[in-house]
C-alpha cells in the first residue's frame, strides 16, 4: 500500500480538531494546518489560554478531520496533542495572515504551537462524480441494495 498521510493531506489548509473536555463533552473547531513534518506530526498555532488547550491538558487524545469535496477525499486522524513552545519553529511557520489571530505578532505571549502526533489515520475516497453518485443512489433505491461509493482504508503511519 503506497498510501501515505503526507500525500493524502497534500494541499490541505484547514482541518477540524475535536477535543474532549473535563465533563466528557466533545468540542470541534477549525484550525489552519501549518505543516505536516517528515515524522508525520501535524502543526498548528493556537492560544495558550484557549479552551482547546484546557481540553488537551485534561485529555491529550484528539481527532483531526478533513474533507475535500473536490477530490472526494475524507480523512480522520487520531492523535496525541501537545503544547510546544519553540520560537524558532513559530518564526518558520509564521505568516502575516496569523496577525488576525495574534495581533502582537509572532512574539505574542499567547502564541504557542500545537503538535499532533498521529497514532492512527483512516481515509475514505469517494471517486464518484456527482452524476455517478446520483446513478448509484437511484440503483440503491430501486434494488434495495447498498452501492459501493468508494474505498476506505487505514493510512500506514510508519
Amino acid at each position: 500500500n503506497d498510501l501515505q498521510l503526507k500525500s493524502v493531506l497534500s494541499g490541505v489548509r484547514y482541518m477540524m480538531l475535536t477535543t474532549r473536555g473535563e465533563r466528557g463533552t466533545l468540542a470541534s473547531r477549525p484550525l489552519q494546518l501549518l505543516e505536516l513534518d517528515d515524522a508525520g506530526s501535524l502543526w498548528f498555532f493556537t492560544a495558550r489560554s484557549s479552551r482547546k488547550m484546557r481540553d488537551i491538558r485534561h485529555d491529550a487524545n484528539v481527532n483531526v478531520a478533513f474533507a475535500d469535496q473536490d477530490r472526494k477525499i475524507f480523512v480522520g486522524v487520531e492523535g496525541r496533542a501537545e503544547l510546544v513552545v519553540d520560537r524558532d519553529k513559530a518564526a518558520h511557520l509564521w505568516s502575516a495572515m496569523q496577525t488576525v489571530f495574534f495581533p502582537l505578532g509572532r512574539e505574542d505571549p499567547e502564541l504557542v504551537l500545537l503538535k499532533i502526533t498521529p497514532v492512527g489515520a483512516h481515509y475514505w475516497d469517494g471517486k464518484e462524480s456527482i452524476l455517478g453518485t446520483i446513478i448509484k443512489l437511484g440503483k440503491a433505491v430501486i434494488s434495495g441494495q447498498a452501492q459501493d461509493l468508494g474505498t476506505s482504508a487505514k493510512i500506514p503511519l510508519a
